[in-house]
């Protein structure tokens, strides 16, 4: 009877070494995925920003700093900006 009891005792240590062995290496590939994709969003950012600049001649920072400055001064007028476009994005994608 206690053979029985440490055999099981022993399976069960080696499923629970196990089951860490496998959170361990899904926690280091979810890691490593989240990484390539933080390093792709910064990327895709950048690539924005330069064409944001590229084509009208101002940063993203400056376009954002407007923007907020609008939305300070004109809150209902933004608002009503904000509505049309959705609608006629909306009215566009059909």
């Amino acid at each position: 009877m206690a053979d029985t009891w440490k055999e099981a005792e022993k399976a069960a240590q080696r499923g629970v070494a196990a089951a860490q062995d496998d959170a361990a290496r899904v926690a280091a590939n979810a890691t490593k995925q989240f990484g390539d994709l933080s390093k792709k969003g910064q990327q895709f950012a950048r690539d924005a920003d330069q064409r944001i600049e590229e084509y009208t001649g101002r940063s993203s920072d400056a376009w954002i700093k407007e923007g907020s400055r609008f939305i300070k001064t004109r809150p209902w007028t933004a608002v009503a900006v904000v509505a049309v476009a959705a609608y006629l994005v909306g009215k566009l994608r059909g």
